[in-house]
């Protein structure tokens, strides 16, 4: 879990930067914003499904369906930040940045294979 988080994270950050490189600022903060809005909520699930670790494994499906619904509420919501000062944002980038940020990890588990 902690792979995908950082593929995003990673995926995430080049991108922006080289939207920076042709695009310009506006563009890559936009891609950057949209990239964290996903990233963020993910990184906090991945961080409460390790604390979990060692716990009675009955708890497990229900530490799950309730991180990935606060996931999926903060991840809504931060959106809605983004949407409210919809001036300040280049849209395309935007959403780029959280299609490529939603999309890593499958990419993570691609790479890793049996691995995981």
């Amino acid at each position: 879990m902690l792979v995908a988080v950082a593929l995003q994270v990673v995926s995430v950050l080049a991108l922006s930067t080289i939207t920076w490189l042709v695009f310009g600022s506006m563009a890559a903060a936009s891609l950057l914003a949209g990239g964290m809005a996903a990233t963020v909520p993910n990184a906090l699930f991945a961080l409460r499904l390790s604390l979990n670790k060692g716990r009675a494994p009955e708890s497990y499906p229900v530490v799950f369906f309730l991180g990935e619904f606060a996931k999926i509420g903060l991840t809504v919501a931060l959106l809605a930040l983004m949407v409210r000062w919809a001036d300040l944002w280049h849209w395309p980038a935007l959403i780029l940045g959280l299609v490529v940020a939603l999309k890593a990890p499958l990419f993570a588990m691609w790479m890793l294979g049996d691995k995981t």
